[in-house]
């Protein structure tokens, strides 16, 4: 049951209206180690966007088994890779973005828990992105959609 009580499209509008800001303060916010960006990471930023419309049985983790839990930290673990050793990669970075996302690892907030993620590694790696959380990733000239993590088509690269 969520916090407010409101009727659900006014709620949805309050939800989106302060998460957005929340996710455009985000780096100067959320504040603790960075040194580790895994599941519990990314579990520890989906709490700090919803927090304030959800219960803790409504946030985090759906249940995860191991496999998957292996499968997510992997695919973090070479987005970090990506991040230090081939910043450039950023069409590589975003395709492996949307493979968590079709894990749906979270209960509520997938889609900006992800997107909040990528603008942090975008402040710790310097890959110059900018984020536009309803739209598009530019980078100078390039431009990407986001794809399925916002409108369920494929990532492509435009020009």
């Amino acid at each position: 049951m969520n916090k407010i009580c409101r009727s659900e499209t006014q709620l949805k509008n309050i939800e989106r209206k302060i998460v957005n800001l929340k996710l455009k303060l985000l780096n100067s916010n959320f504040m603790f180690n960075k040194t580790n960006f895994d599941l519990d990471y990314l579990n520890l930023l989906n709490e700090y966007l919803f927090n304030d419309f959800y219960y803790d049985d409504e946030l985090g983790l759906r249940k995860i088994d191991d496999i998957e839990k292996k499968f997510l930290n992997n695919y973090l673990n070479k987005i970090v890779y990506l991040c230090v050793n081939d910043p450039d990669n950023i069409l590589e970075i975003l395709k492996i973005i949307e493979e968590i996302w079709h894990y749906q690892p979270f209960i509520v907030g997938n889609t900006r828990t992800l997107l909040g993620f990528l603008s942090i590694l975008n402040d710790s790696f310097n890959l110059n992105l900018y984020i536009d959380f309803d739209r598009e990733i530019r980078r100078g000239e390039e431009s990407f959609e986001l794809g399925y993590i916002v409108n369920q088509n494929r990532l492509t690269k435009h020009k």
